[in-house]
């Protein structure tokens, strides 16, 4: 989820027309310092910390399904409290499409860049926020209009997304009901949304918990530690570790294919924890 940050002691998130806060502090009853979590929203969203953060999830049920696997062991007890978030249907789609190609960094800037222009500015504590820009906003805006957020060739995927989310060619609640190669064949179509694209959005914001979104983190997890798995002969071993390098359709089609039956229904969670275990052994910035 790319819109957070850090302001004091608290965090605040966009997340599509509110923003989220949730601040920690420490009380202490009878000698014993508990940590106090308190949950806002502007305007008000109900309880939206159940909802964003999944607390709706069997997390123990679900990480014991990859109990059995030694780097999955390893990286969830040295990351207790990762977990997956749900984020909102619109800004997951446009976010992503502007992922392609470039750093966490850039994305935020784009997206912060997108949200000044064509969001609602709100202030909250003092501080000014803007909420993210609505499909049928950016679906009005020109290309050029678009170019100037910084987000280059993107323009066009956005454009593109945001057309085929305002004109109803893409209905959000008919992809959270159908199942996951269906909702991913439709994402598909849209110009600007490739596999790991597709998989990302499935997996953050449409309940496909299976998806398995394969980067070049994962590309290199998958090299390093799993090509017992994607493996049946010595030319294949050959084939598989060079996928860290460059992944084509057909063999991301192939190694998703075989991870999410390996990892099961909750393949997500173990993206997630790879991804972490990967970035963090290679001291990168978020």
């Amino acid at each position: 989820m790319f819109l957070w940050e850090k302001l004091d002691n608290s965090w605040y998130g966009i997340h599509g027309d509110h923003v989220l806060k949730f601040s920690t502090s420490t009380a202490n009853d009878d000698n014993t310092n508990n940590d106090i979590i308190e949950f806002f929203s502007f305007p008000e969203l109900e309880k939206w910390e159940q909802r964003v953060f999944r607390f709706d999830d069997d997390i123990q049920q679900i990480l014991s399904g990859f109990s059995n696997d030694i780097l999955m062991f390893e990286a969830i007890k040295r990351y207790p409290g990762l977990r997956l978030m749900r984020q909102e249907p619109q800004q997951c789609m446009l976010s992503f499409v502007c992922s392609s190609n470039t750093n966490i960094p850039m994305i935020r800037r784009m997206l912060k860049n997108l949200s000044r222009k064509f969001g609602s500015k709100m202030t909250v504590d003092g501080k000014e926020f803007f909420t993210f820009p609505t499909a049928d906003r950016l679906n009005k805006a020109s290309i050029n209009e678009l170019f100037s957020c910084g987000v280059g060739y993107r323009a066009k995927s956005i454009k593109a997304v945001a057309e085929s989310i305002a004109l109803g060619n893409i209905d959000v609640n008919n992809l959270i009901r159908a199942s996951y190669n269906d909702a991913k064949e439709e994402l598909l179509k849209i110009y600007g949304i490739g596999n790991k694209i597709a998989d990302c959005i499935l997996l953050f914001s449409l309940e496909k918990l299976e998806a398995f979104p394969i980067d070049v983190w994962i590309a290199k997890a998958l090299s390093l530690h799993y090509g017992w798995l994607l493996s049946e002969n010595k030319q294949e071993d050959k084939k598989w570790n060079k996928i860290g390098e460059k992944i084509d359709s057909n063999q991301y089609r192939i190694l998703s294919q075989t991870l999410r039956s390996y990892f099961g229904k909750y393949s997500g969670y173990a993206q997630q924890y790879l991804f972490y275990f990967m970035r963090q052994g290679a001291a990168r910035k978020w």
